[in-house]
């Protein structure tokens, strides 16, 4: 009975963990609407590294529990009891994670009590569920696939530390390393759509800050090469500011380029906002085949998998920002750790 709660348990979680990503941004009425399965099924893809993740722990776990279920008579019943139990901490914790809203409305409560806002929370709780579904799964395996079918606390833990570390490490030197599209597009001759600029701060005297003037450089040197048809700039501001978009569209217009070939979306304050907008109001009105994203280097690859999450076709220029060893070094870390957020629940 122990093994078959802890079976239920890792289908429910394949199942909510595999649609959450979806629900969180498509704008679903409810999470068994007809709109959002109608959007979840041609959405779907197995392939995608979130996807891949949930599978693969639900495998695992499956697998084990398998085993255990031959060799029951030789595990031991009081390190199932323990998991199964823990499995019923995770059920909690999951269901905290996702009902507790991401609005500001409860920003007083969760700052009073966690010290964060609502979002905050919300990541930190799903960060510890995902976290400690690896320490379960790895658990699980390590009961069920040890000679003497024992549980071995501490091996576990080892064992879910290699793997974050290994994960995260592996991730980090793919943002650290990555290589832009810029010699691919100028090689091909072929004329992108649009290429997107993301929006970076704005200075006092509304002027863009360096790092979103060199993007906005990059963009206009595309754009005279012939290489985009048009511009798109993004980002919000600070009420009774210029946005960061409208600051960019000054930016060029200075430097000759034509107003009908400039768009401009000055409500998002993130990337994941930013790449929802693009998808909804540019690239599938517009029939778009493929656009070029903008930015600083490090900020390429979150840019990408979120393209690639949407369906949408992109090539990726980096801008000329300069940066040192330990600023890149930092924010390669940090976007890691975003792309992470982004694969397994869909947060940006």
């Amino acid at each position: 009975m122990l093994a078959a709660g802890l079976i239920l348990f890792e289908l429910t979680v394949l199942v909510i963990m595999e649609s959450y990503k979806y629900y969180n941004n498509f704008s679903a009425s409810g999470f068994f609407s007809r709109q959002f399965l109608k959007d979840l099924s041609s959405n779907f893809n197995i392939f995608y590294t979130g996807n891949l993740f949930w599978l693969i722990l639900f495998l695992l776990s499956a697998a084990a529990l398998i085993n255990i279920f031959i060799y029951i008579g030789k595990v031991n019943e009081s390190a199932l009891r323990i998991l199964f139990l823990f499995s019923l901490i995770l059920t909690a914790l999951l269901t905290f994670a996702l009902y507790i809203p991401s609005s500001d409305a409860i920003d007083s409560y969760t700052v009073k009590f966690i010290q964060l806002n609502a979002k905050g929370t919300k990541i930190v709780l799903l960060s510890l569920f995902a976290v400690a579904e690896l320490f379960l799964t790895i658990s699980l395996c390590v009961l069920s696939f040890s000679a003497l079918k024992k549980y071995y606390f501490f091996r576990s833990i080892w064992l879910t530390i290699f793997v974050v570390v290994i994960t995260v490490g592996a991730i980090f030197a793919s943002v650290y390393y990555y290589s832009d599209d810029l010699d691919k597009i100028t090689n091909s001759k072929q004329q992108l759509d649009a290429g997107v600029v993301l929006g970076a701060a704005v200075w006092g005297g509304n002027r863009p800050s360096p790092v979103l003037r060199e993007r906005i450089n990059k963009s206009a040197e595309l754009y005279n090469s012939g290489l985009i048809k048009s511009i798109v700039l993004t980002g919000g501001g600070a009420p009774g500011e210029m946005t960061e978009a409208e600051v960019s569209k000054n930016e060029l217009l200075k430097k000759g380029v034509n107003e009908s070939n400039i768009f401009v979306e000055n409500k998002s304050n993130s990337t994941l906002e930013q790449m929802i907008y693009i998808n909804r109001n540019f690239y599938i009105k517009n029939n778009w085949k493929e656009i070029a994203i903008i930015t600083d280097n490090f900020h390429l690859f979150r840019s990408k998998q979120i393209c690639n999450f949407f369906g949408m076709s992109v090539k990726t220029v980096a801008s000329d920002t300069p940066l040192s060893t330990e600023s890149t070094f930092y924010y390669s870390l940090k976007e890691s750790f975003a792309i992470v957020l982004f694969w397994l629940f869909g947060i940006g």
